[in-house]
């Protein structure tokens, strides 16, 4: 039964619902962790936190009825939220524990209080996020890790995290990768990540809230849902993470003036798998014709690939660093043309740097892992490059003379 009181309830839940939880959430991660809170469990019981108000506020205020209800879609969503989440949170204790390897940069502001360092690592970091998101849109191979996030027919706050967690490392890699060689402290990163794990539920949530004038600047719902309607060709708009900068620069922001119907959003294909095991299998399965070419040529590469790197396992039991760093490199050769095998190269490759304490090879692994997708997408992988830092990112080579450019064999 209403009251006189919903109305005015129903406003504040409208127009208070984003500033009230973000800047709570800000709050507690900016300033706790400034203060000598511990990340752990400062960050995670803050971020559960405010995701369970969302959920409880988009009940009472949906933006559709319709999506209140299950699409064959909660419990795969939920197992992308707890997976996401926790990568997510990850990524705090892997930048803190690979600090050490590298010297801070001198192009970071670390003078500045950890809420202002937070918010130049997400301006840094949603560069890296719209761009490729943009070209998921544009790639195919990418866009088959990027349907997975599409596939929803309904948008409610666990609709952010419904990501292949390939495709979200592939989103954050460079600008991670950026801020951490400029300098950024883990504090600042982490903290960033966990505020927009909270603006990721809040741009996608069921909830008929409002931001005003904010909705040009910030990636809320109200902007962020025509991102996903059903029409492919309408949905190359918006595609900001949390900042809508990079939209309004390259003329990618739309906000028209009329409400998204609740049968808009979704994939054309009405056969997409909702099993969570399912999603994460479904762009191997659609690469995999493209792959396995009838010439057998990638059958050939794999197999060279996996001989040089047990080639190089040996020879770095025996001591043999030389030899080891070249049968990855020749691995490398033969393995560059098709994405998997050459993000498998570089992961061996930064192993071995790893193990050796190679501070500049490692550096030189972690850019060349965060740049392969991108290279792949933009079709610029140089031929004949050995893939190592000593190795120019885009310089060509020559075709190895200890491998026979037919079958791939040693010599």
């Amino acid at each position: 039964m209403k009251t006189k009181e919903t109305p005015f309830f129903d406003a504040v839940i409208r127009y208070g619902s984003y500033p009230l939880v973000v800047g709570a959430t800000a709050l507690v991660l900016f300033g706790g962790l400034a203060g000598g809170w511990p990340y752990f469990p400062t960050v995670p019981l803050t971020v559960a936190a405010a995701l369970a108000v969302i959920a409880l506020l988009e009940r009472r205020l949906p933006f559709h009825a319709a999506w209140r209800h299950d699409h064959r879609d909660s419990v795969c969503d939920a197992i992308h939220a707890v997976v996401n989440l926790m990568v997510l949170l990850a990524v705090h204790g892997v930048v803190a524990a690979l600090a050490p390897v590298w010297s801070a940069g001198i192009w970071w502001p670390d003078q500045w209080p950890l809420w202002a360092q937070a918010l130049a690592v997400g301006m840094v970091l949603d560069l890296s996020l719209y761009s490729v998101h943009w070209l998921s849109h544009r790639v195919a191979w990418l866009w088959r890790f990027h349907a997975i996030h599409h596939s929803s027919e309904r948008l409610y706050w666990l609709n952010g995290e419904r990501r292949h967690p390939l495709h979200a490392g592939m989103m954050a890699a460079p600008g991670l990768i950026a801020v951490v060689l400029m300098g950024a402290p883990a504090l600042a990163v982490g903290a960033w990540l966990g505020l927009l794990a909270v603006h990721l539920a809040f741009q996608h949530c069921n909830l008929d809230y409002r931001i005003g004038p904010l909705r040009f600047l910030i990636g809320a719902a109200e902007v962020h849902r025509w991102h996903h309607k059903r029409e492919y060709e309408d949905a190359q708009v918006n595609f900001g993470e949390f900042w809508m900068v990079w939209d309004h620069l390259f003329g990618t922001f739309r906000l028209p003036r009329h409400k998204l119907g609740a049968n808009e959003v979704g994939l054309k294909e009405v056969d997409f798998p909702m099993e969570y095991g399912a999603q994460l299998a479904y762009p191997f399965r659609a690469l995999a014709p493209a792959a396995n070419a009838a010439s057998g040529a990638y059958a050939l590469a794999r197999a060279a690939f996996l001989r040089e790197t047990r080639a190089a396992a040996s020879c770095e039991a025996a001591g043999d660093l030389s030899s080891a760093w070249r049968a990855h490199e020749l691995g490398h050769i033969v393995a560059q043309p098709y994405l998997s095998l050459h993000l498998r190269s570089h992961a061996a490759m930064l192993g071995l740097a790893w193990r050796t304490r190679n501070t500049s090879e490692i550096l030189a692994q972690a850019v060349r892992l965060a740049l392969v997708p991108i290279g792949h997408a933009l079709g610029r992988t140089p031929p004949q490059n050995v893939g190592t830092g000593r190795f120019g990112v885009l310089e060509h080579g020559t075709w190895p003379s200890e491998l026979d450019p037919i079958t791939f064999q040693r010599r």
